[in-house]
């Protein structure tokens, strides 16, 4: 079967708002409306206060525009789900020519951060650390779309480590569109993280003046990282105590996500439209 060039197919999505809309203004109000979509299926301190961002950002658009942003993080999901040992967003980035060489902007290759990834992994020591506090970490202070920490994440998984579990990643980048990016790929590939927005070297996480965002599944799996947790699960296996539900509170098109079980044990986010 031939494969879908998902680049293509999400482009042909962008150019519907080519006559209203600028690209660079749909491609950011689509990762703020994604991510939004995503951080609110679990509850929060944000959550009503992103749920009324989504409706300002969704309510500037005509209903036939706003059905579009709920396909095009299909083709997102799509993607990841087919090959989840790539950059996505961030080589659409630069394929739909969005990167601010103004700014020296530069997201590195997929294959670089496989490679430095792997160097990460050299030796025991992750396996002891892993044996000794029950979770490993890394952090990426310039995180751009997340290219590193996924290579990580894929590193970690090729050599037995289960990284939807037993890996905290932390990510920080002040350009606000990239860390959207990096949430936005880090929450669909499942891994517990912690994105801040903000400059690493005035005020690195956790600074008071940064934006925090937290994906879904590291609020499932918060409890790994305190300390003594280590041996301790929980009774009924979340291993949150967050067991409310996110409430649909708009007509707006929202996705529907749940966490399913695929292949070696591995969770995914499944995602639906909402009726």
């Amino acid at each position: 079967m031939e494969k879908k060039d998902y680049k293509k197919e999400f482009c042909a999505l962008m150019d519907r708002f080519r006559f209203r809309h600028s690209r660079w203004q749909v491609w950011n109000d689509f990762l703020s409306l994604s991510a939004i979509s995503l951080a609110n299926v679990m509850p929060g301190p944000k959550k009503e206060e992103r749920e009324k961002q989504y409706l300002s950002i969704i309510n500037s658009y005509q209903k036939e525009d706003q059905e579009v942003f709920p396909q095009m993080l299909g083709f997102v999901v799509l993607a990841l789900e087919e090959n989840p040992e790539q950059d996505f967003l961030g080589s659409l980035y630069h394929y739909l020519n969005l990167q601010q060489e103004q700014k020296g902007q530069f997201f590195t290759p997929y294959h670089i951060c496989h490679f430095m990834s792997e160097l990460q992994f050299a030796g025991d020591e992750k396996e002891e650390l892993l044996k000794e506090k029950g979770y490993i970490s890394v952090s990426d202070p310039a995180c751009g779309a997340g290219a590193m920490l996924i290579a990580f994440a894929n590193t970690a998984k090729r050599r037995g480590i289960n990284y939807q579990k037993n890996v905290l990643f932390v990510a920080q980048d002040i350009d606000r569109t990239a860390a959207m990016m990096c949430y936005i790929q880090l929450s669909l590939l499942g891994c517990s993280a912690v994105i801040a927005i903000g400059d690493s070297l005035a005020a690195p996480f956790p600074h008071p003046d940064n934006e925090v965002w937290r994906t879904p599944f590291y609020y499932l799996n918060q409890w790994r990282f305190m300390p003594g947790q280590a041996e301790r699960e929980p009774a009924d296996g979340t291993g949150t105590d967050c067991k409310e539900s996110a409430e649909d509170v708009t007509d707006s098109p929202h996705w529907d996500v749940e966490l399913k079980e695929g292949e070696n044990g591995q969770l995914m986010l499944c995602m639906e439209q909402a009726s």
